[in-house]
């Protein structure tokens, strides 16, 4: 049995990166970036208004008072689209009529609100009257104000979110280089076992939990799962699974512990797997198993119990996952811990828990069903809390890591 630190250790020693592939953009949601992406445009990419009223020059306003009125003639009316090289350099007097995100015309420098001016008619021309001065660039937004030309908008190893998918929209980028889809094939064993929801249980059955939750959590980072089935207790439904799956990672639970029908950790052998480590020091998930097929491609044995089934998803093959997508590894941040806990054992664990805010404060909520048979406290729990190989007794009020129950790759 090694420790988890030592298991992470090898886990991103054997990743090996995917291979890259070219998609759009606008269809880039989850996906991963394979390199550094920089802008090809500043944003915004001219000066222009940051609302509807009136270009004028700054000097112009500095007389305009409440006793004092100040008047400006309006010389044009500049619309969104419009080119700034069209209207004439301002002059001394005089306004523009502009609307949010037109181009400022050269020689003004301020935008007065439509809201704050008085128009008034002379003579055949339109006028504004304004009683307070301007400040130098009032409501002008500048040329590369939010992104300037070249800037680095997203690290290689970046997850795309929709909010990301706009930033390239708006800078023209409708192509982007990304890791390719990772695939991955599941498959769950033991007799007992019921893909049957529909129809009640026989006595002794149980229906499978750990396929639907696994295919959820590899479909949600935008992965390509494949359901496999229910491998049953014997060495040759395994033997047909890796033989006729093309996945790059294979991933079973149950079958991995020291039982009579735990059949995995064997048949691996027989198949010339290497094993590259089979029980690691926590709880729960101990007996989970990492191996490297003859073709080498992944193998992940997974162990039963449901709770022990998302342990091992969320810190063994999401980190083996995350060195593959140029992915830097998860760090943990810290909470207080609401009540006291003790364990009597030097393995790492991985608590349930819950966010809570105590007196304006960020808590953790150790669950009280940490049993790995318990699926319902996964469901009203949001955080893994980490106890680590030495703490024995945290106190309520003592600082604990955390991170998120359902990994990121953002």
């Amino acid at each position: 049995m090694i420790s988890y630190a030592k298991a992470l250790d090898l886990l991103e020693s054997a990743a090996t990166e995917l291979g890259v592939e070219s998609i759009s953009s606008l269809n880039a949601l989850e996906r991963i970036c394979a390199q550094d992406i920089f802008s090809p445009i500043a944003l915004p990419s001219f000066d222009n208004s940051a609302m509807d009223g009136f270009a004028v020059r700054y000097n112009d306003t500095l007389s305009a008072s409440q006793e004092s009125l100040l008047e400006l003639r309006i010389t044009e009316i500049i619309q969104a689209k419009a080119s700034a090289f069209k209207f004439a350099v301002a002059e001394a007097g005089c306004c523009c009529e502009i609307m949010t995100g037109a181009p400022i015309p050269a020689g003004y420098d301020a935008v007065i609100p439509i809201e704050l001016v008085q128009l008034i008619e002379r003579d055949g021309q339109n006028y504004i009257q304004i009683k307070h001065a301007v400040k130098m660039h009032d409501n002008v937004r500048f040329s590369g104000e939010d992104v300037g030309l070249g800037a680095l908008l997203f690290k290689r190893g970046q997850q795309i979110q929709a909010n990301d998918v706009m930033l390239l929209a708006s800078v023209g980028i409708v192509q982007l280089t990304v890791f390719k889809a990772l695939s991955l094939a599941i498959a769950t064993t033991g007799e007992e076992i019921s893909d049957n929801y529909a129809q009640e249980l026989q006595h002794g059955e149980i229906y499978n939990s750990n396929a639907p939750l696994l295919m959820n959590l590899a479909a949600a980072r935008c992965f390509a799962p494949r359901y496999a089935g229910i491998l049953r207790d014997h060495k040759t439904t395994l033997q047909e699974f890796i033989q006729t799956s093309s996945e790059q990672i294979l991933i079973t639970t149950g079958a991995v512990s020291k039982g009579k029908w735990d059949f995995i950790p064997d048949t691996l052998r027989e198949l010339g797997a290497e094993i590259i480590f089979h029980a690691v020091a926590i709880r729960p998930g101990k007996p989970v198993l990492f191996a490297r097929l003859k073709d080498g491609r992944f193998f992940f044995g997974l162990p039963g119990n449901p709770v022990s089934s998302m342990v091992g998803w969320r810190f063994f093959v999401i980190p083996l996952l995350r060195k593959m997508l140029a992915k830097e590894r998860e760090t943990s941040f810290k909470l207080r811990l609401e009540q006291t806990f003790k364990k009597k054992h030097s393995l790492r664990q991985f608590l349930k828990a819950r966010l809570s805010i105590q007196d304006g404060l960020a808590t953790a909520q150790i669950s009280h069903a940490q049993e790995s048979f318990k699926i319902h406290s996964l469901t009203t729990n949001d955080l893994w809390a980490i106890v680590s190989e030495d703490d024995c007794v945290l106190i309520a009020g003592d600082l604990i890591n955390a991170v998120p129950m359902y990994a990121s790759f953002k």
